[in-house]
């Protein structure tokens, strides 16, 4: 809840400026109240679209690359450190992650992967809601793929390869 206030506060602080542009303006051109109104909302509203602009951008861009990119890399990662099949076919990757780590008899290079993912899936709860969920699926995508053989992508089912 903290992390959300906090961007609501530095949202609201970023208007300042806008604010404080829309007075300027006013000022200079010496506009009614009026004006200043209009200011004002021309200018939030031109933020406003930008960021919805900017959001949507970032969707579609994740969607068509960033995803195939985030599965391919987790999927390297694993595969260079040789990481050990799951025991058990129902382990999510938070558990599989967590019992790597704790295995003292298992290689110093694999425990540190794990923790790598680890690390890398809280750093990205931290950055966001939206970016931590996407990189927890896809690190679970790639985890799948890598403990089931399967290249980083494969062809739908309907798609016949002979």
């Amino acid at each position: 809840m903290n992390e959300t206030q906090s961007k609501l506060w530095f949202s609201g602080v970023a208007f300042i400026p806008y604010a404080i542009l829309a007075y300027g303006f006013n000022w200079i051109t010496r506009g009614s109240d009026h004006d200043l109104n209009t200011a004002l909302i021309v200018l939030l509203g031109g933020r406003l679209v930008y960021g919805l602009i900017d959001n949507v951008t970032a969707a579609t861009a994740w969607r068509f690359y960033g995803r195939k990119r985030a599965v391919e890399t987790f999927l390297k990662l694993m595969r260079e450190n040789r990481m050990p099949p799951r025991e058990n076919p129902a382990d999510s990757l938070k558990y599989y992650l967590s019992y790597i780590d704790s295995d003292n008899e298992s290689n110093a290079v694999i425990r540190s992967a794990a923790r790598q993912i680890s690390t890398i899936i809280e750093h990205s709860q931290h950055e966001g809601l939206i970016g931590g969920s996407r990189v927890e699926k896809t690190a679970q995508q790639a985890y799948e793929r890598y403990q089931d053989g399967l290249p980083a992508f494969r062809l739908p089912d309907w798609i016949k390869t002979e």
